[in-house]
Parts: C-alpha cells; sequence; structure tokens
C-alpha cells in the first residue's frame, strides 16, 4: 500500500470518529436541552405559583435576607414586584418590635431544624392591621444543609373575625340563657311563694272552720269543736278562744265536744289547758256534749274534771250560762221550760 493510500485510510478512519463525536455531542446537546427546557417550565410554573398564590411565600438566607418571595410578599410591603425585596430583611419594612421575633423566630427554625407556627395579629406598613397565621420550616440545599428558611403567611383576619363573633354570639346566648333561668327561678319562686300563700290561707281558714267562736248573747261565746284534736290544733283552739273572749268580751265560755269522736288524756289535758287559759281571761267555761261513752272514757282513764262544769248538750250549756250572767227572767223561763 502506497502512502497516499495509507494517508487517505487514516483520515477516513479520523473523519468516522469525527462524525461519532458530532452524534455524541448533538445528543449531549439534544439532552441538556430537553434538561434546560424542563427547568426553565419548573421555573416558570414556580413564577407562576409566586406570582398567583395568595399567602404570602417568602425564602430567606441564613441571615434572614430575602432571596425570593411571592408577589402578594411584595405588596404586603407595599411594592410593586418582588425583586425589590432582594437582599433586604424584615429591619428594612417593619419596625424593631416587630421586625425582632421575626428574626429571632427563624434563627430558631435553622438551629433546631424544627418548623415554627405562630398566629399573630401584625400591623402593615399601610397602618392596616391584620391576624396572620405564619408557618416557618428550615430550607435545605440537596446535600440536607440548612442554608435558610422558607415561610409561609396566611391572612386569616377574616377567621378570627367569625370566631370572635361567634364568641361574643355564645356569650350573648349563656348571658340570655343566665338572665332567663334566674327569670323562671323568680318565677318559681313568686309561684312557690304564692302556692304556700294560698296554703297558708287554705290552713288557717281550716283552722278558723275547725275552731269557730259563735257569740249567742252579750257575754256568752260557744266554740263547738269536731274532729280529733291533736298538739297543733289545741295550740289553735286556745288561742281563736282567747282571742274570741277578748273581741266579744266573754265571761262565759262554752265548749261544745259533741262533735269529738275521742276524748283521751291527751285531749283532756289540751282541754284542761284552754279553760286555765279561758280563766285567766276572768271568763268561766261551761264543757257541753258529754256523752255517756265520753263519760265512761274519762272516768275509767281516770281523769279528773271535777273542778269542770260539763254538761251533756249545749242546750244545757247554754241554760247555766245565762244563770251564771245572773239573767232572771232567762234563769225563771229556763226552769218552766224543765217542768213536766
Amino acid at each position: 500500500m502506497s502512502v497516499s493510500q495509507n494517508l487517505r485510510s487514516q483520515l477516513e478512519e479520523e473523519l468516522a470518529a469525527a462524525r461519532a463525536r458530532i452524534a455524541q455531542l448533538e445528543s449531549l446537546v439534544a439532552e441538556y436541552q430537553g434538561r434546560i427546557a424542563a427547568l426553565e417550565q419548573e421555573v416558570h410554573l414556580f413564577d407562576t405559583f409566586m406570582a398567583n398564590v395568595p399567602d404570602q411565600v417568602y425564602f430567606k438566607d441564613t441571615e434572614s435576607r430575602f432571596i425570593k418571595v411571592s408577589l402578594s410578599q411584595a405588596r404586603r410591603f407595599g411594592l410593586e414586584h418582588p425583586d425589590q425585596t432582594l437582599g433586604k430583611t424584615d429591619f428594612d419594612f417593619f419596625t424593631e418590635e416587630h421586625a425582632r421575633p421575626a428574626y429571632e423566630d427563624e434563627q430558631t427554625v435553622m438551629r433546631t431544624g424544627q418548623p415554627l407556627i405562630r398566629e399573630e395579629k401584625e400591623t402593615f406598613p399601610d397602618g392596616r392591621e391584620a391576624w396572620v397565621l405564619t408557618v416557618k420550616m428550615p430550607l435545605r440545599d440537596r446535600e440536607g444543609r440548612i442554608v435558610g428558611t422558607f415561610g409561609i403567611s396566611k391572612d386569616i383576619t377574616e377567621r378570627k373575625l367569625a370566631e370572635e363573633a361567634l364568641r361574643r354570639a355564645y356569650a350573648e346566648i349563656e348571658q340570655r340563657i343566665a338572665e332567663r333561668t334566674a327569670e323562671l327561678e323568680r318565677e318559681v319562686a313568686e309561684r312557690e311563694r304564692l302556692q304556700q300563700e294560698v296554703i297558708e290561707a287554705q290552713r288557717q281558714a281550716l283552722r278558723e272552720l275547725s275552731t269557730p267562736i259563735i257569740p249567742v248573747l252579750e257575754g256568752i261565746i260557744v266554740m263547738p269543736l269536731i274532729g280529733s284534736i291533736d298538739t297543733l290544733r289545741a295550740r289553735d283552739i286556745t288561742r281563736s278562744l282567747l282571742a274570741g273572749i277578748r273581741e266579744y268580751r266573754a265571761r262565759v265560755v262554752i265548749l261544745d265536744i259533741t262533735g269529738v269522736p275521742l276524748v283521751d288524756s291527751g285531749v283532756a289535758a289540751h282541754l284542761n289547758k284552754t279553760i286555765q287559759a279561758a280563766r285567766l281571761k276572768g271568763a268561766q267555761t261551761i264543757v257541753t256534749g258529754i256523752s255517756e261513752s265520753v263519760a265512761e272514757t274519762i272516768v275509767d282513764m281516770g281523769i279528773d274534771w271535777s273542778g269542770i262544769r260539763t254538761l251533756s248538750d249545749l242546750q244545757s250549756g247554754l241554760l247555766v250560762a245565762l244563770n251564771m250572767l245572773g239573767m232572771g227572767l232567762v234563769r225563771r223561763e229556763a226552769q218552766g221550760m224543765r217542768r213536766p
């Protein structure tokens, strides 16, 4: 083979290798172009998100300087474009009082690697106040190293106002319930008081009916007793009798026990006390209505009524009472009524 042929063969091999390398480079270029297009699409989507997300989204470096913010975050600062915030911090937009806690929160997030959630009331540069929910998280690179913070702030003023309105509504309802409960309690208490007054009036009426005072003549009153006599009723009998003596200026009292079904030692003791009380008021007492069975009971029980004027019926008691008052004409008529 000649020199020219060798040279030609070598050139052809080099050309083939160059063509293969070109094809390889074209393939790499196409691959990189695809990656660049994908990255550009991701950047476009991210920029679209940052331009339209309603919440305030931001990225900060380790010195809490803004490296990327959403359009809503920029407008929160009163700026027209997000790039106007780059390299700046909260101290450039807020007072020391407001910016210092935010800076310390971000330093804590980067130091601990733990997210932080906080609700707080903020004052914007335009003077508007709003409740904001802020979530801050550590920003990491591909190797996992913390290189800053990532934050999202959401305006929750409407929710807070709704919660406050709900609390006020609950408080108002509870107040109304308490007032209505107190009103009902007063109504119940008043109803119970009125009911008690009615019951007491009924009791008083029953006491008056069970211990009636009947003035028959000047100086003479009759108290007919009906039913059983216990301690409470005996007290009412004594009080009513003394009141009747005072009201009618009675000198003779007739206690008619015809309607008393049982006379025992207790009843006798009660009547004795009543008679003694009447005597202290200056009135003499006659007990009428002593039936045979009652008389036998008194004797059998050894009850001493020897000092008490007793008669079998009310009519006899009235005649004796008249005689005790010295009404001669009536006494003679009464004696005439007894003649056969």
